[in-house]
């Protein structure tokens, strides 16, 4: 655990150094597919309301505690004070793993920023790749935006490293903290629109350049998963003809991106639905779901049901 400072110079947010990284996958489809296929940590996000402010100022004396009284600078009225002064719950989430709370953060948007706030971890789901996951999140949040994304770090601390593996960089130094920022990096909807048109162009080692080296991709009707060479090659590999359609790109409320393209491949019509994290302008994470374009059958006809509409020209080009 390491201590990183408040936006008001309390010293009261908390890091991880670990690099896990987390993919979230729909929870409804976890009891059919494999072990193997699933994440190991499923972290999600959910709103924050007015009266939770006590249960939250219990997590974060529990989170950082240990480490104001090491520097002699934990009292609890001036945590109340503090938290009751940036306590903004339309900005804040809960971090809930399983179903159960594990922590909160706050992302609060600045004319041309959004600032990471509170950030707290119960002790016991400290070291598990949560911190990294909600950076993911907050980086992507940024991205999207095309804004930076700035926080404060308690002076000495090894939390200052992790965010600079996170891009961050120093701004300028204060009494007890140093005040750190990202600038944004590719817009995810346009890197994984990208990696489609490069598929399209079989332009291979521009679509590789678009992947993290520890990409991971599972492809769930099949039960695969590939690396990012594997993930190349085998789309370089398959027998061409084929050619790619964007139906559409939008952006998951988790910072994630999803995708939906159209396969024409004569005789064959296929879609993809592709749920991607971005990270720092690349592709870190993909789950990808595959379909074969048929015809519908012959007894779910308009006739039968009136609230039915055949799309023209589908699934045929």
């Amino acid at each position: 655990m390491n201590l990183v400072r408040d936006a008001d110079g309390d010293g009261e947010r908390e890091g991880e150094r670990d690099g896990q990284r987390v993919a979230g996958v729909d929870p409804a489809l976890q009891p059919a597919l494999q072990p193997a296929l699933q994440p190991a940590l499923q972290p999600a996000l959910q709103p924050v309301r007015a009266d939770d402010f006590e249960s939250l100022l219990a997590l974060r004396i529990r989170a950082m505690q240990p480490s104001l009284q090491a520097l002699g600078r934990f009292d609890p009225e001036r945590a109340r004070e503090r938290f009751a002064a940036t306590f903004l719950p339309e900005f804040m989430q809960h971090i809930v793993v399983d179903g159960q709370r594990v922590g909160c953060v706050s992302l609060r948007p600045k004319p041309e920023s959004l600032r990471i706030d509170h950030l707290y971890i119960e002790p016991a789901s400290q070291n598990r790749g949560i911190g990294s996951w909600v950076m993911d999140w907050a980086c992507a949040s940024a991205d999207l935006r095309q804004q930076t994304l700035q926080l404060a770090v308690l002076q000495g601390s090894d939390a200052i490293r992790f965010y600079q593996r996170q891009q961050f960089f120093e701004l300028k130094r204060g009494e007890f903290d140093v005040e750190l920022r990202r600038a944004p990096a590719a817009d995810p909807l346009q890197v994984l629109a990208s990696l489609w048109s490069r598929f399209q162009a079989r332009d291979w080692s521009t679509a590789r350049a678009l992947l993290h080296d520890d990409l991971r991709v599972r492809w769930w009707a099949s039960g695969e998963i590939l690396d990012a060479e594997a993930f190349i090659s085998a789309n370089a590999e398959y027998p061409d003809g084929w050619s790619i359609e964007l139906q559409n790109c939008v952006a998951l409320q988790d910072g994630r991106v999803m995708s939906m393209v159209r396969v024409v491949h004569p005789p064959g019509y296929f879609l993809a639905q592709t749920i991607a994290r971005v990270r720092h302008g690349r592709i870190a994470a993909i789950d990808e779901l595959w379909a074969t374009c048929e015809a519908p059958p012959a007894w779910r006809t308009p006739e039968r049901f009136a609230g039915l509409q055949r799309v023209r020209g589908w699934p045929a080009a």
